[in-house]
């Protein structure tokens, strides 16, 4: 047993930075393979920022469940992208409010409004 799975809350390197919903964001993840780094870049407004518990069977943290960060987004021409946020993700704040350090709000998959969008 690790002590993210005795913790009562998450740790400070798990919080994360939370958008405000309504926010102009720009979003460039990066891929790395073998010999090159695929990138692509999404931007629109954000709709929400949550956190999510995967079923993942290899994960090993707080109740054997990989968490991820999740931000959904609209784009311009009104498409929803629901992206998962990871160490090769940046976000670019283009008009908003500054963001907050904060831990995003845990979403149940039986709550998760986000599934229903893919």
């Amino acid at each position: 047993m690790n002590e993210s799975e005795l913790s009562k809350g998450l740790g400070a390197a798990q919080a994360t930075v939370v958008y405000a919903p309504g926010s102009q964001v720009r979003v460039t993840q990066q891929i790395p393979q073998r010999d090159a780094v695929y990138t692509t870049t999404v931007t629109g407004k954000v709709l929400r920022q949550e956190r999510q518990g995967t079923g993942s069977w290899y994960a090993r943290n707080k109740n054997n469940k990989l968490w991820l960060d999740r931000l959904i987004l609209e784009k311009a021409d009104g498409e929803i992208s629901v992206l998962n946020l990871d160490e090769y993700s940046r976000i670019e704040l283009l008009d908003g409010p500054p963001p907050a350090h904060a831990v995003p709000p845990m979403v149940l998959p039986s709550q998760d409004e986000a599934g229903a969008l893919t």
